[in-house]
């Protein structure tokens, strides 16, 4: 079994770049902002801090109170006015309401912080009639029917999202790879993005890609790794349905498995080897954005397009190399795979 020749690929891709190079720009950046890069698996978020440590041990919150982590019991409580400060900021809030209007607590500087925080948590359960054992029943209600509401908006946001790379993104996907590979023989055009929605197969496409996508989705739940395998997989289907948007769904998936078949290793090198060129990207955008004081971090995200199609012009030349070792082997038809 032949192995994937990276250098060759990425050689012939640089020749079909420079054939249109202007116009592969302008088809990458149109199709990645109409969702042409959406694979059915979604992306992890970040969030902030809370707060920052110093080099002697302390934390300040964002509020600004100061914790010292130190001492032999490793911390210490905010200082005896803030904690007063702090019940007469609640105390004023609870007057405020119509119920809480007779409500007042007189901090004792004759106790600790702790103790005046525990006396004045007893008057406000007696204040309102409650009890430790409602007040946590109610607090567990409240986290239940958080987490309800939040999974239903993730499950909805996810079939929102699904739903539109779906109908949208992955059909232009398809028009994107269908650019590309007629790319390689100098008659590709704009209008080829758009393919998949003409020629009265577009729905045949959505099915073929959605069924694929959710088989991808569903592997990669297993610890992710079978999800990958299966990525690699099915890499070609959306090239074979730009190449024959009416072959079946099984079929295109049986062919994109034999392609690659003893490849999927060397087809995530061949990815890995683009790395470097994007961890360039990211040093150039943080350069560009720390000398302008972030003015040119947009205007430098435009030079991640030459990347870009230089990454999609090798993948065509991967695929044109295992369609034909798949048609000179016999295992698929001329019917099947019938060219651009």
């Amino acid at each position: 079994m032949e192995p994937i020749n990276r250098p060759l690929l990425k050689e012939h891709a640089k020749q079909a770049l420079k054939r249109n190079f202007w116009m592969a720009m302008l088809v990458c950046f149109v199709g990645i902002l109409l969702g042409g890069n959406w694979t059915g698996l979604s992306n992890g978020s970040t969030f902030s801090g809370f707060g920052s440590f110093s080099p002697s041990g302390s934390f300040q919150d964002n509020f600004g109170n100061d914790f010292d982590f130190s001492s032999d019991y490793g911390y210490t409580s905010p200082s005896t006015n803030a904690a007063k400060e702090m019940l007469d900021a609640i105390e004023d809030i609870i007057q405020e309401t119509d119920s809480g209007q007779n409500f007042s607590y007189d901090y004792d500087d004759s106790l600790s912080d702790s103790d005046n925080i525990m006396a004045f948590y007893h008057k406000v359960l007696d204040h309102y009639h409650l009890t430790e054992e409602s007040l946590a029943q109610g607090f567990l209600i409240g986290i239940g029917i958080f987490l309800f509401l939040f999974v239903v908006i993730w499950l909805i946001s996810t079939a929102i999202r699904f739903a539109l790379g779906s109908f949208i993104g992955a059909p232009i996907g398809v028009g994107l790879r269908k650019y590309f590979m007629k790319n390689r023989l100098g008659k590709a055009s704009f209008d080829d993005l758009f393919s998949a929605f003409s020629g009265g197969h577009y729905m045949d496409t959505v099915k073929t890609l959605f069924a694929t996508n959710i088989r991808i989705w569903g592997w990669s739940l297993l610890f992710y790794f079978p999800g990958l395998v299966k990525y690699y997989e099915y890499f070609f289907v959306p090239y074979i349905m730009a190449e024959n948007p009416t072959i079946s769904k099984e079929r295109a998936r049986e062919l994109s498995s034999q392609m690659s078949n003893g490849h999927k290793w060397q087809m995530f090198v061949l990815e890995l080897s683009f790395l470097g060129w994007m961890m360039l990207f990211v040093a150039e955008e943080t350069f560009l954005a720390l000398i302008s004081c972030g003015l040119l971090a947009i205007p430098g995200i435009l030079l991640m397009y030459p990347l870009i199609a230089y990454i999609r012009a090798t993948y065509a030349e991967l695929y044109e190399e295992r369609r034909e070792y798949m048609l000179m082997c016999g295992v698929a038809r001329q019917e099947e795979l019938t060219g651009f």
